[in-house]
């Protein structure tokens, strides 16, 4: 009897070792370990916790990190100026020195054409000043701490790029459709999913930063039109200092804090995970900071183009041009600019909303 059951116990024993060297269950792959890894860590802790511990950037008093028109002017020969406008619009006319790349080759062009330590600064420079602090946001966060975002863009230096721009997006349209009654912020929920090949903070990081240089800055926008009619639509930062809100936003909007109040020890949590973000401030150059970077951890967020300029300007220069940050044509410098002699006409965007921001 005892014979019989080793026996038996011998070829069941024989049997689960053929299955499993035939039946899938043996060695995993590389590949196949790496994604178990990947799909063990929690991608969003993994990355958000990085970005803290290399200085929480948006949540810093640091942002946005603008330089102004005149100090590039000054410095044009010791700057590195990266113009990521479209390349017709570059060949037009552009700062003497500069050199122009679409946002999909930035990362490219920092990790292996340029030492960027070399550079004193870095100037981005885009048509308004919006595109480019969305990329000097992101390029920020990936550890190059001396890109900087020109204010006003190409708008600033000279009238014949802002008349195309800055000049012909600026309104007070929703002036007299502002509410002064404060909403409450969301409650607290969970945070977004992120989900990429990785598994260290830096290699996540600079995957979501590729994805959001090759998709370009238009992806990220929504205009005043589109709030003031389907506000309900979205979830809407105000991303003044309270008592300004208090003053006059668009209606439904939640103040938050700027420079401090998106983050997990402040209300980050309080942002909805199933409905579009959208931050806005005076001039869509802040916003596009912070909007890079709630789409860097997972969350899906817009930048209101052109800020409150683009619905409220006459407003806020009648109540205080300087601290609202309202653009008219004393912004303008009247710079000289270069022109390449022979412009190529090319519809390949770089990061445009109907010609770029």
């Amino acid at each position: 009897m005892k014979k019989i059951t080793w026996l038996v116990l011998s070829a069941l024993l024989a049997l689960s070792v053929t299955l499993g060297s035939c039946g899938g269950n043996g060695a995993k792959t590389a590949e196949e370990t790496t994604q178990k890894e990947v799909q063990a860590v929690d991608q969003f802790e993994t990355l958000i916790s990085y970005i803290e511990n290399s200085g929480d950037l948006i949540n810093n008093k640091i942002v946005p990190t603008m330089i102004e028109p005149d100090e590039v002017h000054e410095n044009m020969a010791y700057y590195h100026i990266i113009d990521i406008r479209k390349e017709s619009d570059f060949n037009k006319g552009h700062i003497e020195g500069a050199k122009n790349l679409k946002t999909s080759e930035l990362i490219n062009h920092f990790e292996n054409n340029i030492d960027p330590a070399s550079f004193p600064k870095i100037v981005m420079v885009c048509y308004s000043g919006q595109s480019a602090g969305f990329s000097t946001a992101i390029l920020r966060m990936l550890g190059y701490d001396n890109v900087y975002d020109m204010k006003w863009g190409m708008s600033a230096w000279d009238e014949s790029f802002a008349k195309e721009k800055w000049l012909k997006n600026v309104s007070n349209k929703y002036a007299d459709q502002l509410e002064t009654e404060a909403s409450p912020k969301g409650t607290v929920t969970g945070y977004p999913q992120v989900m990429t090949t990785k598994t260290d903070g830096y290699a996540i990081l600079r995957e979501r930063a590729m994805q959001l240089l090759n998709d370009g800055f238009i992806k990220y926008t929504v205009k005043a039109d589109e709030l003031f009619t389907n506000g309900e639509n979205y979830y809407i930062i105000n991303y003044w200092p309270e008592a300004m809100y208090n003053a006059g936003h668009i209606p439904g909007a939640i103040q938050y804090q700027p420079k401090k109040s998106l983050g997990r020890a402040t209300f980050l949590s309080t942002l909805p995970t199933d409905k579009t973000v959208v931050p806005y401030c005076f001039t869509g150059q802040h916003s596009s900071f912070v909007t890079a970077y709630l789409n860097l951890i997972g969350y899906d967020a817009k930048s209101l183009v052109y800020g409150a300029n683009s619905f409220m300007n006459g407003l806020m220069i009648e109540r205080d041009a300087k601290k609202y940050h309202a653009f008219s044509k004393k912004k303008i410098k009247g710079y000289e600019f270069v022109k390449n002699e022979e412009a190529v006409d090319t519809e390949e965007a770089v990061v445009e909303v109907e010609g770029g921001c």
